[in-house]
């Protein structure tokens, strides 16, 4: 695809660029090198003709390139090809026995198990049908995005395009995969952009008028360009066995024009250079620089530049290489996207499982497909993918998940903070007052006011102390009611009522011991979680 490690050899004119840098302009796409990128990631599907969601991710992929131009305010201007002109039929001819090759190959493989060399080669056998591009074109006259369908080829079209002025349909750049877009003497060319807006840029005025790291073209002009891209090879003739891009520079450098480098060639490679070669490589250039396009003003098909008058004399008029004529009917219907440009029949009737209106755009295809008559209209709502639902669908996604993060965050949170409540609340057992028994051991009660006397504890008459140095006071954990549903705190023996102030500094000290026991007891027993809640009473 392209001329053959052109892009390599003039490697040092190409300089990193982000898209932002034609803000505010027109800029032009070839349709099928997006088509093809965003292909690759659903090939087995589109191989395999699956009816799934995931057969159409390279419409997914196509838009948010769309987006990401108009994020930065350019205007995109999508350009599809049209049919195929005979030059090239040889080309295609090739490219189809390989993809069915690859084809056979991918199904082998996965039969084998084997599922990445399954995918590898039905990469390489994925092809972009026009039932897959007018899909795309539905979606983008939705998005209210420009685009046009060259008669034949979109690099014609673009190189077009490229040479008039904004206000009268032109643009200022082409993003592209395709290195033809050099040999049609495209200004501004914009290589492998990536889905961030980095890509690669040549300037066809700074590859002609300067010299960069020991290569030059200043001695070349557009017509020079263009032969020594024929001479290595391109999709319309094949390069002489032995010819590449180096040799063809050369040969168009030392000899400055392209009838003297044919001769030099042909006395050289005389044994296995064809014998219509150079007729050939007249019909080549005269692709390049008057190929069919589709002119929007006139709304008519016509030469990119106009024919002279020495080249229709020695082509004996017969121009039916650059493609047959087509009525203007036709030429607006393909313009437009209304007619299949191979088959020349209209889009007019879709399955239904082949165009999903945006309601139902994250549905999968029906089992059985109903026919749908589409009139196709800038306001048509049937479309796989719009930038809108995109966002939305986005948005809600966004949201769900940030609800489900933080929902489960705060669950186990609040699982950390209070586990008793969450896990034992259904087998706690609120006691009534009456229901306490009499003769709880661990009912506090008060001393009589005569200290001397015996204090009765459940059913035993204990004696009272005298004196509390007289006996350690040992600190005991008791239950104590607090309220109705069974609030737990922890007290000592020593709460009760001591009416005479102990003397002594053994007694003191004891004092203060339990009084800073007691309130260590009750902060620890003063939460929910306290270990006493487990403790049922007798």
């Amino acid at each position: 695809m392209g001329i053959p490690n052109l892009l390599r050899f003039v490697k040092p004119y190409i300089q990193p660029i982000h898209i932002k840098k034609y803000s505010g302009k027109r800029v032009g796409i070839d349709a099928y090198s997006w088509l093809h990128k965003g292909a690759y990631s659903c090939s087995m599907e589109l191989c395999l003709n699956k009816q799934t969601e995931a057969a159409r991710r390279y419409l997914r992929y196509f838009m948010h390139h769309i987006n990401l131009l108009r994020h930065h305010d350019i205007k995109p201007v999508v350009v599809f090809d049209g049919g195929d002109i005979p030059s090239k039929s040889s080309t295609e001819d090739a490219r189809s026995r390989k993809r069915h090759e690859n084809l056979a190959l991918a199904k082998e493989k996965l039969e084998e198990g084997n599922a990445q060399a399954a995918i590898d080669c039905f990469q390489r056998a994925v092809s972009i049908s026009p039932e897959m591009a007018h899909q795309l074109i539905q979606v983008l006259r939705v998005e209210n995005v420009e685009f046009v369908v060259a008669p034949y080829e979109a690099d014609a079209q673009l190189a077009y395009l490229s040479s008039i002025d904004a206000q009268d349909g032109g643009i200022a750049a082409v993003i592209t995969e395709d290195s033809d877009l050099m040999a049609y003497g495209c200004p501004a060319i914009i290589f492998k952009m990536d889905r961030h807006g980095n890509g690669d840029e040549i300037i066809m005025d700074e590859v002609l008028n300067s010299s960069r790291n020991g290569l030059s073209f200043q001695h070349f002009d557009k017509e020079l360009f263009t032969g020594m891209c024929v001479l290595a090879g391109c999709d319309f003739l094949p390069s002489v066995p032995g010819i590449g891009i180096k040799r063809a520079y050369s040969l168009v450098s030392k000899y400055r024009t392209i009838d003297r480098a044919l001769s030099v060639l042909s006395s050289e490679k005389a044994s296995i250079m064809p014998r219509d070669y150079c007729s050939s490589f007249q019909k080549a250039i005269a692709i390049f620089h008057h190929a069919r396009i589709y002119d929007i003003k006139s709304k008519k098909v016509e030469p990119m530049k106009p024919l002279p008058d020495a080249l229709l004399q020695a082509l004996h008029g017969d121009l039916d290489f650059l493609g047959p004529e087509l009525p203007p009917s036709i030429a607006i219907a393909i313009a437009e996207g209304l007619l299949n440009p191979i088959t020349m029949e209209p889009f007019d009737h879709l399955p239904a499982s082949d165009i999903q209106s945006s309601s139902t755009a994250d549905q999968d295809f029906n089992d059985s497909p109903v026919i749908l008559e589409i009139t196709p209209t800038k306001e048509s709502c049937f479309t796989i993918f719009s930038a809108k639902e995109e966002a939305e669908e986005k948005k809600t996604t966004g949201k769900l998940a940030y609800h489900n993060k933080y929902f489960h965050e705060a669950l186990a949170l609040r699982k950390l903070s209070a586990p008793t409540a969450c896990y034992h609340s259904k087998s706690e057992k609120i006691i009534e007052r009456g229901d306490l028994p009499k003769n709880n051991p661990f009912k506090r009660r008060k001393l009589p006011a005569n200290s001397g006397e015996a204090v009765s504890i459940g059913e035993e008459k204990v004696p009272a102390l005298a004196d509390p140095r007289e006996v350690g006071i040992d600190q005991v954990s008791i239950l104590t009611e607090v309220d109705l549903v069974d609030e737990i705190v922890c007290v000592t023996t020593s709460e009760v009522d001591i009416e005479a102030e102990p003397t002594g500094v053994m007694g003191v000290s004891k004092v203060e011991k339990k009084l800073s026991a007691k309130n260590k007891c009750q902060a620890m027993g003063s939460g929910r979680n306290s270990i006493l809640r487990f403790f049922n009473r007798l």
